[in-house]
């Protein structure tokens, strides 16, 4: 099932589920509504500092680096680091396995903490197989992930509700906006809020505001981040590079 909105509709939707309760909403367009403090990453990160970068430089091999921990679900995902960039293979998609790499900011070789309201993240990403979805996680959750659709070709930026995946970048009509995940990009997501309940974030592509989401969550510090991919055809692969991460000046 995907989630449309009314042509031109600017209101969010909520999609509760026993599990689970997430509300996602879209602007008709990307930029539509938002101040130009927030329209551009470049715009996000000139009020911050640059306080992580990590651009996988360690030796060849199958150690991700201090602060990261691997996981995979329902099938074998091969994750190494390679020539300067972490890729991640998925030898059969039988059963659409999914695989994930999750850095750990409280680390103290890290950031020795998490990441507040207004503080911000980015991962340069490209799919190299035809087929196959990747993006970027929060909190080490595999209900809270954002990244492409499994097919070939363009897809929307998807979210994951709870239950299925819903597209969360709209253009002026209301239709979903479609890219090219074989293509090099830098998905970026900023942490806006969070209230103890709540925690609502935006995402950048390429330096544009694409869309937000909002989670039903009760922590204001996102501790962890991370990458992940998943696909239902054979021998996928995925590129992830350059890791950055912006922090405010904290008190």
């Amino acid at each position: 099932m995907i989630l449309k909105l009314p042509s031109g509709s600017s209101l969010f939707a909520a999609i509760l589920f026993p599990a689970v309760a997430t509300i996602l909403w879209a602007a008709p367009q990307p930029t539509a509504g938002v101040p130009p403090t927030l329209a551009t990453s470049q715009a996000v990160k000139s009020r911050l500092t640059l306080a992580f970068t990590d651009n996988f430089n360690g030796p060849d091999g199958t150690n991700s680096g201090a602060g990261w921990t691997q996981a995979a679900h329902y099938g074998v995902v091969h994750e190494q680091i390679l020539h300067h960039r972490f890729y991640f293979e998925i030898p059969d998609g039988h059963d659409i396995p999914w695989g994930s790499a999750t850095l750990d900011l409280g680390n103290p070789s890290i950031l020795g903490h998490g990441l507040h309201p207004g503080d911000y993240f980015e991962v340069t990403l490209r799919r190299l197989s035809r087929e196959g979805g990747l993006g970027v996680e929060l909190f080490d959750s595999d209900q809270l992930r954002v990244g492409s659709d499994l097919v070939r070709g363009a897809s929307a930026l998807m979210a994951w509700n709870g239950r299925t995946w819903v597209p969360i970048a709209f253009d002026q009509q209301g239709t979903p906006l479609k890219f090219d995940w074989n293509a090099r990009h830098t998905l970026g997501v900023r942490f806006d809020s969070a209230d103890g309940q709540r925690a609502d974030f935006s995402y950048y592509l390429d330096g544009r505001y694409v869309g937000s989401r909002a989670v039903n969550r009760p922590e204001t510090v996102l501790d962890k981040i991370g990458v992940y991919t998943q696909s239902k055809t054979s021998h996928a692969r995925f590129e992830f590079r350059e890791l950055k991460v912006y922090t405010g000046l904290r008190s």
